[in-house]
């Protein structure tokens, strides 16, 4: 079972990864095969692969994404974060501000292997639309 030190060690390099905008650095926090689903998609996204291809393409959408942690609760194996992202939106020029929480659990060897993303998608939607 993860360590308590592994957990913040994992979630502090996720949110570095995310505000340094590196698609590949948010990618190494997971294992080869984890899954990533948001809250509302009957799709997950499985594979450190396609994890970075998902990081690349939102910070292509938003390139000054930033992350910010608001609560960080550690159970080992797995925590839960709450979180808000600003950003301004590429295409339109319009900044979105869009709170969440991810919870987590990693493996043995402290990498990220399910992530489960609840985002406030309608305030987001109600931004780039408004």
């Amino acid at each position: 079972m993860p360590t308590r030190e592994q957990l913040v060690a994992a979630n502090d390099a996720t949110y570095a990864a995310w505000n340094a905008h590196d698609p590949d650095a948010v990618a190494a926090v997971f294992a080869e095969n984890a899954e990533l689903r948001d809250a509302g998609s009957a799709e997950a996204v499985v594979g450190r692969d396609a994890i970075r291809e998902r990081a690349a393409g939102l910070l292509e959408q938003f390139p000054d994404f930033h992350l910010e942690r608001v609560q960080l609760i550690v159970e080992p194996p797995r925590n839960a974060d709450r979180w808000v992202a600003t950003a301004t939106h590429a295409e339109s020029g319009k900044p979105v501000r869009v709170e969440g929480a991810t919870f987590t659990e990693l493996d043995d060897d402290g990498l990220v292997v399910r992530d489960f993303n609840f985002i406030d998608t309608a305030a987001l939607q109600a931004q780039l639309s408004g």
